[in-house]
């Protein structure tokens, strides 16, 4: 859930914490409610090496069983070298379940039939892979995390040889859907979606996607925080979030400028304002504890954000233009 600060901190000089409401799934990533799923015939998740042997490719994906993990080479919209590893090592899918589709009650997946669609796949993720991957997740999916709950196909190959195994699980994907590479195992861990310091993201109607700094965004990341450092047991409010990440988030910025008077005095001149996400219930009681500290300007009606380009620590642009300079401050008592 996207926060938005709700107290100024308490240093005479810097006042300018900003309060922005936006969309709960804006830093989220997809809710509980919608799933990835992978259309075939080339844009499948699972598109084999037409070039070389593809059969290892096809014994990874048949011999695969819940707890497995799986890595393949992305090539654009072509995925290559399909194995089975270690979960502790990077990998783009975790099992589940797998699934027999030729049981299907019906003769939909019979002899002769085509892969399903797009839409079916979409279909049978809610009939067949929710429910087991929520368990296999303990009970605790963050419906704002980073897990999409996913089916993968067979390779065409194997599909064309008979091979009906629809494997469930979870994966991590950026915003074009692509599977992303992860380490350690998903039941259990920080669900939480989040990016590390110095990543620029960009804010577009309800998703957020990381991009070169040198390229228009919205905010820019100070700090990464644990909420979990503060707060034990039940769920913190948003308003005691915002309390509490208002002085970490403060002191995060003038950090970020090489921190004391000077980190101060850079802070002031950017016209940059602090800004953080909150966690909502959900996510908290699925397991979720990371948020982030950033750097904003935000428009003049405080309805959005202003288009930064650029490192804020350099020379950077705020809606195309260098920031004003700011008068002289009285010092600090």
């Amino acid at each position: 859930m996207v926060g938005m600060s709700s107290e100024a901190p308490s240093h005479p000089r810097r006042r300018r914490v900003l309060k922005i409401a936006l969309a709960a799934a804006l830093c989220g990533g997809v809710g509980a409610a919608t799933y990835a799923a992978v259309s075939p015939d080339g844009s499948s998740l699972i598109v084999p090496d037409h070039d070389g042997d593809d059969t290892s490719e096809q014994v990874a994906f048949s011999d695969a069983d819940a707890g497995d993990c799986l890595n393949w080479t992305q090539d654009g919209e072509v995925t290559r070298d399909i194995v089975t590893v270690d979960c502790a090592e990077p990998h783009r899918f975790e099992v589940a379940t797998r699934e027999d589709l030729s049981q299907y009650p019906t003769s939909e997946f019979g002899e002769d039939a085509p892969q399903p669609d797009l839409e079916r796949q979409q279909q049978l993720t809610e009939e067949l892979c929710v429910s087991p991957t929520t368990e296999y997740l303990g009970g605790k999916l963050d419906p704002t995390g980073r897990y999409t709950i996913s089916p993968i196909l067979p390779p065409a190959e194997g599909w064309a040889e008979g091979d009906r195994t629809m494997l469930c699980g979870v994966m991590v994907t950026d915003a074009d859907g692509t599977a992303q590479e992860v380490t350690g195992v998903a039941a259990g861990s920080d669900q939480s979606r989040f990016s590390q310091v110095d990543t620029c993201v960009r804010a577009t109607d309800d998703t957020a996607t990381e991009v070169p700094c040198d390229q228009p965004h919205s905010w820019q990341v100070t700090k990464v925080v644990n909420l979990g450092d503060n707060f034990t047991g039940e769920w913190p409010s948003v308003e005691d979030q915002n309390t509490w990440l208002a002085g970490i988030c403060d002191a995060a910025a003038v950090d970020y400028f090489g921190g004391g008077d000077a980190g101060d005095e850079a802070l002031y001149q950017s016209t940059l304002a602090p800004f953080w996400t909150t966690m909502s219930e959900d996510s908290w009681n699925a397991g979720s504890r990371t948020v982030n500290c950033s750097l904003v300007k935000g428009t003049e009606d405080n309805t959005g954000f202003a288009e930064l380009a650029g490192d804020v620590r350099g020379d950077f642009t705020i809606d195309g233009a260098a920031p004003e300079q700011q008068p002289e401050r009285n010092p600090v008592l």
